[in-house]
């Protein structure tokens, strides 16, 4: 298919101009860093698996948050505004593709480009784990690892799509940074002043004001990610009220766990979280694609 051979291309371009070697490097610097720190510097040889491995995931969960989602934007934010503007885009849909295969591929190549350093990372962080933790889950560590390729496909989607949209490089530039720091420093002002609101216009209850603020949490892409990364050591409940929490976690809030105990809604399920997060992928590509049928280039 036509979308695969501009997938290939991007790729090996990307070989070609070592960033997937400088990613790599990047990745297994940070994960096997992490993971040597919390078994050797922190102690971690003492406990048992579980705990190390909970130790581990929740240390990185915190650096993966920004570095995962930056390093994505960053890789894919010009994958097709800088075509424009050099010219390059005009010989490449000289060739048997059309503008929603240029895009597509785009997203492919940029995925595998971010997501393939990522599992590498994982994997040495792993040979490091082993030899002090040889009852280590497996499989929550291999989940752990897919949602944070997840994370980093989601917002090469996102990056892709802007591109596909802006005239200029400097537009992508300004509309996925403006994203990233949507998402990382504005979308708890956003939380609070939308419910706010909805307490003063309909009189919400306590509960309703955690559920809404719950909801509108669970649409912030990062938020999900390391939400559904609590829920690999526990349940769905505690998982969703430690997004309240303060101090990376580490303070629960009693009032959100009252108002959304004893029972989760189905509505803030583990499903229901990762679907919002493959929504943020989905929706600006699409209208990425849409957008770009009919640029003038």
């Amino acid at each position: 298919m036509s979308w695969e051979a501009v997938a290939r291309k991007d790729f090996r371009d990307a070989v070609r101009s070592r960033w997937l070697w400088v990613l790599s490097a990047l990745s297994i610097l940070v994960f096997a860093g992490a993971a040597i720190g919390r078994l050797y510097v922190g102690g971690g040889s003492q406990q048992e698996a579980a705990a190390i491995l909970r130790g581990f995931l929740f240390y990185l969960k915190q650096g993966t948050a920004i570095l995962i989602p930056l390093t994505a934007l960053v890789v894919a934010y010009g994958s097709i505004t800088r075509e424009r503007e050099s010219g390059t885009i005009k010989l490449l849909l000289s060739l048997p593709h059309s503008r929603d295969d240029v895009v597509l591929g785009k997203f492919l190549g940029r995925s595998a480009v971010v997501s393939l350093p990522v599992l590498i990372g994982f994997f040495v962080a792993l040979l490091a784990l082993l030899p002090a933790a040889s009852g280590l889950d497996i499989l929550v560590y291999v989940e752990f690892a897919l949602l944070t390729a997840l994370l980093g496909v989601v917002f090469v989607g996102i990056a892709v799509g802007v591109s596909a949209a802006a005239n200029t490089n400097q537009q992508a530039l300004v509309g996925a940074g403006g994203l990233f720091a949507t998402f990382w420093f504005l979308w708890n002002f956003f939380v609070t002043g939308v419910n706010r609101a909805a307490t003063e216009l309909f009189g919400l209850s306590t509960p309703q004001q955690f559920q809404l603020r719950l909801a509108l949490k669970i649409l912030n892409p990062i938020q999900a990610y390391k939400s559904l990364v609590d829920s690999l050591f526990m349940s769905d409940l505690e998982a969703r009220i430690r997004m309240f929490s303060l101090l990376l976690g580490m303070i629960p809030n009693q009032r959100a766990a009252q108002a959304l105990g004893p029972q989760l809604s189905p509505v803030f399920s583990d499903g229901v979280v990762l679907l919002a997060m493959l929504l943020w992928l989905a929706v600006p590509l699409a209208v990425g694609i849409v957008w770009f049928r009919d640029a003038d280039l």
